[in-house]
């Protein structure tokens, strides 16, 4: 007697990195779970995505959003922007801080049918604009930031904090980010750290973080804060906080990527950790527009596809150390079907640099809990 599934994704080339797939293969689904993964030409189903030519992955995870739609000028509509886009799972970096972060949970992270995450900004206020959100020496408290991670750890990640000149009025990026490991340190989380902007040399921001600590933006074109030196290789101390288990995250945004800092770092042998959109309302209309797009850029840039799909599905969910990211038997049922498009596609960085790509990606349909939840008919 054959199986019966609520859902099977039939003929994708499937490439899950963490279990070692990559070959043509049908995924199925029950209960919100993946079921089983393998030839299931005999098996039934109530629903069914036919995949073949087109590539099955694990569900996309962007590891850089912000979410606080009406609340902040960065916050997005993540439920509109997610399912035609393959995000399962994303990640707000610090939208919300310790004074709002239970409205935004109330807001945005409890009615989204996109799995969101967040990190809590060590701001009291979280983002509400492009700048500032440091000045007022009152928001900035190591204690209540880790009380409102304490408070609310479902799905809380740790601590979110941007160390770009002038954040915090006249006070030392340097004390800012001492304040935000604190912080980490008491609630026993990581801490990502924003980093294009600053005016203190990388290496000093690397010397006091931790294993799991994130730092974003890692692409960005600032010569002050970035991973390069003058002749274009990456600094010493860069790879040295790598091999102590710092993650370096692209987070692409409007003014934190660069073809050129890319190119050159992977070159010389430096691949981002993950890749990630930070997408927001003053980029989603581009040059980021969503992860996809994103992830073409690296398509584009040479890094190999089953590197870029780890870098957004086991990689960041390694980052936030939740079950996610893979299509393990029994595993959450979260699952992206991609096409490869060919054409001539404009792909513009932070620093408006456009690129004439032959190649990019394009979301085709979303499993969601073991249930469909967008498909293309085009």
């Amino acid at each position: 007697m054959s199986e019966t599934y609520d859902l099977i994704v039939k003929g994708g080339r499937v490439i899950d990195p963490r279990n070692g797939l990559d070959d043509v293969l049908d995924v199925a689904f029950k209960d919100g779970r993946v079921a089983k993964v393998g030839d299931l030409a005999d098996a039934s189903a109530a629903e069914s995505v036919e995949a073949t030519g087109k590539l099955v992955t694990p569900g996309l995870i962007d590891l850089h959003t912000h979410l606080f739609k009406d609340f902040s000028i960065f916050g997005i509509d993540v439920d509109d922007l997610s399912p035609r886009t393959g995000v399962t799972t994303s990640v707000d970096t610090g939208t919300a801080g310790w004074i709002n972060y239970g409205g935004f949970r109330k807001v945005i992270m409890e009615p989204a049918e996109t799995r969101v995450l967040a990190y809590v900004n060590l701001s009291g206020v979280g983002l509400p604009y492009r700048r500032g959100e440091m000045v007022y020496e009152g928001y900035v408290q190591a204690g209540e930031c880790a009380n409102a991670i304490q408070q609310f750890p479902e799905g809380t990640i740790g601590v979110k904090v941007r160390l770009y000149r002038g954040v915090g009025g006249d006070a030392d990026l340097r004390d800012l980010l001492e304040i935000a490991i604190e912080a980490a340190r008491r609630c026993e989380k990581p801490l990502m750290v924003h980093i294009s902007g600053s005016d203190v040399p990388l290496p000093e921001l690397l010397a006091p973080l931790r294993p799991q600590d994130v730092i974003t933006h890692c692409y960005h074109g600032d010569e002050i804060a970035g991973i390069l030196d003058a002749s274009g290789k990456v600094l010493p101390e860069v790879r040295d906080a790598r091999d102590r288990g710092i993650i370096f995250d692209i987070g692409h945004g409007v003014g934190s990527f660069s073809f050129d800092v890319g190119r050159k770092a992977m070159d010389d042998g430096f691949p981002p950790d993950t890749i990630s959109s930070d997408i927001h309302g003053l980029g989603i209309n581009g040059p980021t527009y969503d992860l996809p797009t994103t992830m073409s850029k690296f398509l584009h840039l040479g890094m190999p596809l089953e590197d870029i799909i780890e870098r957004v599905t086991d990689a960041p969910a390694r980052a936030v150390e939740w079950d996610l990211g893979h299509l393990g038997e029994g595993a959450v049922g979260d699952l992206t079907v991609l096409d490869i498009e060919d054409g001539a596609f404009g792909l513009t960085d932070a620093e408006e640099v456009t690129l004439v790509a032959d190649k990019r990606f394009a979301c085709a349909a979303t499993v969601k809990d073991g249930k469909l939840w967008y498909r293309n008919d085009k």
